[in-house]
């Protein structure tokens, strides 16, 4: 409102203070019209100036005003500070009157011997908690050691695992060339029954030959007949002219077929149901035995699945074990290998030993 009162008194002064002055002028006769007329523009731009200068003063004094709030919020946000600066300090000096007020220094003391009390029991809770853990690291060692005499029995099972994984990578190497053998020798034998074929289509077509010529009514004919006919091997048939009165026939002798060796020459000992076996032998496995051996099927079929079964015997001719294996897809006239682990008897407590067929699929 100060301000504002200041304001209106420049106004009135700087705007009728020159009329009083001009009309004073005009009054005495001192002044022409042109100049009353220059005296008013000059008095308008300088009121205009004026003007100016107090919208620029109103400006100013509105930023002012806004500094001047923003000035106060800190100041209110540090007052509230204060406030709660100067509740803590009148906590802490109501604690510490509670203090003051304290009966005597010996409940100061019990106060402090119970305190003392509660650590001791932490102490010895912690004592327990390390005591335990020393306990626990003595049960792992000796877990730990457990662990490395269970795993040291295991050493022989691991070295038999391998033995017997090397075994059976040389089974199936053996194998694979006992077939390629057996190829060969079907393709050997597949050649010379072709050829054996040729040989008896050979013979069967002289033979038709010699039908159809039939007998000659002399010797002349006879000899001409005879010569005409194709010659004859001597090893499969050996033609012979016989004359009857005045004629003359032909007689072919054929000589016995050659049959080829039996199993028994070929040393294959029957087990049954037209199933064969040799080479059988004993041989150690680590602790234990293995027996293998070679089986021949001559039961006139092929088998799907066929079951056989291996018996041990010891010298009082007792079995001592028995184990049975099967052959899939075994084939008439094939021959195929097996091997068979007998475990928990080296063949020093083994007698005898036989391979049977057990049953057919």
């Amino acid at each position: 409102m100060r301000h504002n009162g200041y304001i209106i008194f420049l106004l009135f002064f700087t705007t009728f203070l020159p009329f009083g002055f001009l009309s004073q002028k005009i009054a005495l006769g001192q002044t022409s019209g042109q100049e009353v007329n220059e005296k008013l523009e000059d008095f308008q731009k300088s009121l205009q100036n004026w003007m100016r200068s107090f919208d620029n003063i109103g400006t100013q004094f509105s930023e002012l005003h806004k500094d001047v709030k923003e000035t106060i919020t800190p100041l209110k946000e540090s007052s509230q500070t204060i406030k709660d600066v100067e509740q803590k300090v009148n906590t802490i000096i109501s604690r510490l009157e509670k203090v003051e007020q304290a009966k005597s220094v010996e409940e100061v003391k019990n106060a402090i011997d119970s305190f003392g009390k509660t650590f001791d029991v932490f102490k010895k809770l912690f004592s327990d908690l390390k005591k335990r853990v020393e306990d626990q690291e003595v049960k792992t060692a000796v877990l730990e050691k457990k662990y490395q005499e269970a795993e040291t029995p295991l050493e022989p099972f691991k070295k038999a695992l391998e033995d017997i994984n090397k075994l059976v990578t040389e089974k199936f190497a053996a194998q694979e060339k006992i077939f390629a053998a057996a190829d060969e020798n079907i393709k050997t034998r597949a050649a010379t029954l072709d050829q054996q074929i040729k040989v008896f289509e050979d013979l069967d077509i002289r033979v038709k030959n010699l039908e159809k010529l039939g007998a000659a009514p002399s010797g002349t004919v006879t000899a001409e007949v005879v010569a005409a006919a194709p010659p004859v091997p001597a090893p499969k048939a050996s033609p012979v002219s016989e004359t009857v009165g005045t004629e003359t026939a032909v007689v072919v002798k054929e000589e016995p077929v050659v049959r080829g060796p039996t199993p028994e020459d070929e040393g294959f000992k029957e087990i049954g149901d037209g199933f064969y076996v040799r080479n059988v032998n004993l041989l150690p496995f680590g602790s234990s035995s293995q027996i293998e051996g070679e089986i021949k099927n001559l039961s006139g079929k092929d088998q799907s699945i066929i079951a056989f079964e291996v018996k041990v015997y010891n010298k009082a001719d007792l079995v001592l074990f028995s184990q049975d294996f099967s052959i899939k897809s075994f084939q008439n006239e094939n021959i195929r290998t097996f091997n068979e682990i007998i475990t928990g008897y080296s063949p020093a407590d083994i007698a005898r030993y036989e391979v049977l067929t057990k049953r057919r699929y």
